[in-house]
């Protein structure tokens, strides 16, 4: 049985970017359904969610199911159709996985990945081949996967037509191992296959030092911004990249994600960058809106058992001494969008942080990342739906002894002073060990705001003026430090620290 589910609001901001009418169609479009695979035994129907049957897929050697969405058209899998022009592009690295607390096939960076790319209507075949070396003619025969493809509706903008999406997943691999893969298939004599990428999954020692590259609002992709930036953060030797969201301007607009997704995967002389070799992990943000495009462009862990209605919008992971969790706050800062939403967030994070905490023996630090800043100076910080969000997190994060928070939404950056509550009158504490950390770290392409300080502001920094294109923030960690140190994106590439301070236990 297939179930429907409330179409997902247009956010408001985004309804006076737009217009009401135009949005109404994008969320239309954007209806979530909840789906697992029917084949898998993974039993839908715990949790507060229920379940549902339909179009799913377990990708073979995983312990978890993804699914197709109600608007997707022509899900599959297995097929060996090579089209005329095949065109294999916009190959971009992601992660499936469930995201309850201790279930099987938890999302791990360690040892699985996703890969997701495109193609002409008429290839259909979606395979990943892979192995330890860069030649192909060296992998074991057995390393090839099958994954699945289907048409993502084009966009209500610039549209160019359906576009034919492919995603396919590798379990079972080697922690903090190097890997080389490409992306195609098809029959002996008729294959085709992309450009041969490399990745590394992530250590699972938390005794493993581990970097990370934190950066949000991309939308607009002034002055390319955002390829500087896959640019750097490939040099920085990052272990997966956070990005709090806002990819583009206009959800419903397919040539937006088009751009952001070619500046990221290749450079203008066609050198291969990070989103094709790097796990990049983003929160949802309110120009994303939802969209079909959203969901389909990404590869996010999707739990058809626990979560079903929430695929792709929370999670977590492990990465080496840090405990990283995702998250979507649109129907926190808006929640007339989706009642049902904020009650199993709240469980949900109870539930992972309760974990974390229990394990803090073990991994240290509890990072979190969503779109809108819980304490901001800039033009944002006291905007009603950022109030919200702040009144919700902020008393979980002191709860939960949260180290740092990471947000965006405010194209500045902005360090706080360590933080508790009460949420009206925050209360600065003397050490980093004894409150949260709050940033604001924005500025991957989007139009500059003005920075500002508050009584809570440690730093602040924007983008105005001078030489700065931009912002982001490399998290450099071990069991005992976890270092800010964050950088201006500059078109020459020098990228100056300008902010650096240890977060200690």
């Amino acid at each position: 049985m297939i179930v429907d589910r409330p179409a997902r609001r247009a956010h408001p901001r985004l309804l006076g970017l737009l217009g009401g009418a135009l949005l109404a169609s994008a969320a239309a479009a954007a209806t979530l359904i909840a789906c697992q695979d029917t084949s898998s035994g993974d039993g839908a129907g715990g949790g507060a969610q229920g379940g549902a049957a339909g179009p799913g897929f377990r990708p073979e050697g995983c312990a978890f199911s993804i699914a197709s969405r109600e608007e997707y058209s022509d899900f599959q899998h297995g097929r060996t159709e090579v089209g005329a022009t095949p065109n294999l592009r916009r190959v971009r690295l992601g992660l499936g996985g469930n995201v309850a607390p201790g279930a099987p096939g938890h999302a791990d960076p360690s040892t699985s990945i996703g890969v997701a790319w495109q193609s002409d209507d008429g290839t259909l075949v979606s395979q990943v081949a892979w192995g330890t070396t860069p030649d192909p003619a060296s992998w074991p025969a057995a390393n090839l996967a099958e994954g699945v493809t289907w048409l993502t509706p084009a966009g209500t903008l610039n549209s160019s037509g359906d576009e034919r999406m492919h995603e396919a997943y590798v379990c079972g691999l080697e922690p903090g191992t190097t890997y080389y893969y490409r992306v195609g298939g098809g029959p002996a004599g008729k294959a085709v296959w992309s450009d041969v990428y490399a990745f590394a999954t992530t250590p699972s020692d938390p005794e493993a030092p581990v970097t990370l590259a934190v950066s949000g609002d991309s939308r607009g992709q002034q002055q390319d911004a955002w390829r500087l930036l896959q640019r750097q953060i490939m040099k920085a030797g990052a272990a997966i990249q956070l990005f709090s969201g806002d990819m583009i301007n206009f959800a419903p607009d397919q040539a937006e994600w088009e751009k952001w997704l070619d500046l990221g995967w290749k450079d203008a002389d066609g050198t291969l960058l990070a989103t094709g070799q790097l796990l990049t992990l983003s929160a949802h943000g309110n120009h994303d809106n939802h969209t079909s495009l959203f969901f389909g462009n990404l590869v996010l862990p999707q739990d058809l058992a626990k979560y079903p209605k929430y695929a792709e919008l929370f999670f977590s992971v492990d990465v080496g001494p840090v405990h990283v969790v995702v998250v979507d706050d649109a129907f926190i800062v808006s929640p007339s969008g989706d009642a049902e939403y904020q009650p199993a967030l709240a469980g949900w994070l109870e539930a992972d942080l309760s974990a974390a905490q229990a394990n803090r023996a073990k991994v240290p630090w509890i990072v979190t990342m969503h779109h809108h800043p819980e304490y901001s100076s800039s033009t944002h910080g006291k905007d009603a739906d950022v109030l919200r969000g702040r009144a919700f997190f902020g008393p979980i994060w002191d709860k939960h002894h949260v180290d740092l928070a990471l947000a965006g939404h405010d194209h500045d950056y902005e360090r706080s002073k360590p933080l508790t509550g009460p949420v009206d009158a925050p209360t600065v504490k003397p050490s980093s060990k004894d409150g949260t950390t709050y940033l604001v770290c924005a500025g991957a392409g989007a139009d500059a705001y003005a920075s500002s300080t508050s009584s809570f502001t440690a730093t602040s920094r924007d983008y105005k003026s001078g030489s700065a294109l931009g912002f982001y923030s490399l998290l450099k960690a071990t069991k005992g430090k976890l270092t800010i140190e964050s950088h201006e994106l500059r078109a020459d590439g020098s990228d100056p620290v300008f902010d650096a301070i240890d977060l200690v236990k």
